[in-house]
């Protein structure tokens, strides 16, 4: 089972990602978390995104769909996967669809989680406080805002015209209430 947590920056699809692969027991594969982790490596990818990352900016397409493709095999393992942060563009999403086609797969269902931008900038806000995220400036939160925006809503479109289920969810109030909203959005498709 694949599965993609859909969301803009600081809608929670890391918390949610998390619970969900404990209670569907599929691997949790954020793409955010391993570039970040490249960048405090200083490897030449995480030097690479870096940059990127402190700009407010997407890593291109080519890029991510690469780190995605030396992981996803290792992700699928077991029960599937849940992808949080890919695809963020509609030529990421075709990629993936590809990569998955290849292995005789495919996108079972996508959540995305709701939340107002205020909310978002100030959960972000606060997150670079408490984590020490760098990449977490109100420039670069607008910046990430407008990408999303301009970019990333392609993606659910490009879903919902395969006719993959797409669970909107509302992503306000404590983590136990919104992961209750996304499981019972879900409920059923964690018993294939």
């Amino acid at each position: 089972m694949i599965g993609i947590i859909f969301g803009p920056p600081g809608s929670g699809k890391g918390t949610q990602a998390a619970r969900l692969e404990k209670e569907m027991r599929i691997h949790h594969l954020s793409t955010g978390d391993i570039l970040r982790g490249e960048v405090a490596k200083g490897s030449g990818l995480g030097q690479e995104v870096g940059r990127i990352m402190a700009a407010g900016d997407l890593v291109p397409d080519d890029l991510i769909v690469d780190v995605v493709r030396a992981r996803l095999p290792e992700a699928e393992e077991g029960a599937g996967a849940l992808l949080d942060g890919f695809p963020r563009t509609e030529a990421q999403a075709r990629a993936l669809d590809a990569m998955l086609h290849d292995e005789g797969h495919k996108v079972d269902f996508v959540v995305a989680l709701n939340v107002p931008e205020k909310l978002l900038v100030d959960r972000l806000l606060h997150r670079a406080q408490v984590e020490g995220r760098t990449d977490d400036t109100r420039d670069v939160i607008a910046e990430r805002m407008r990408e999303y925006h301009k970019l990333t809503e392609a993606v659910l479109d490009h879903y919902r015209k395969q006719g993959i289920k797409i669970s909107h969810v509302e992503g306000t109030g404590s983590p136990d209430e919104v992961f209750d909203r996304v499981h019972a959005a879900l409920s059923g498709i964690s018993s294939r």
